[in-house]
């Protein structure tokens, strides 16, 4: 008997249905505009989170903020600060701090 143990996140770094000429250099969600597409390409360490930085990515990765995955912010803060609210190509929302929008990387799609 064969048994294949492969990661249940997926490992490409790349949309098969966008091109590259279509993705801009990596940014953090922090610096999207409101209802600018965009694919997530990393979740990455902040320090400011200390000794729980590792649960909180591991939080946004179970929430779905995988990579390759399609999001959008719905709406901003006051003032256009933080919170902002995000929706996933899955349809699920979430509000979330400048420090967990710093966490996670994406690329713009500019035209798609």
């Amino acid at each position: 008997m064969s048994v294949t143990i492969t990661s249940s996140y997926p490992t490409s770094t790349h949309s098969p249905t966008l091109s590259d000429q279509n993705l801009s250099p990596l940014c953090s969600l922090l610096d999207l505009n409101k209802r600018q597409p965009a694919i997530i390409e990393d979740i990455v360490a902040n320090k400011r989170f200390g000794e729980i930085d590792g649960a909180i990515s591991q939080r946004l990765k179970d929430l779905g903020f995988l990579p390759n995955t399609l999001i959008h912010i719905v709406a901003k803060g006051l003032f256009g600060k933080p919170p902002y609210a995000v929706q996933l190509s899955t349809g699920a929302q979430f509000s979330l701090r400048a420090d967990e929008l710093i966490k996670i990387r994406c690329r713009v799609i500019s035209s798609v």
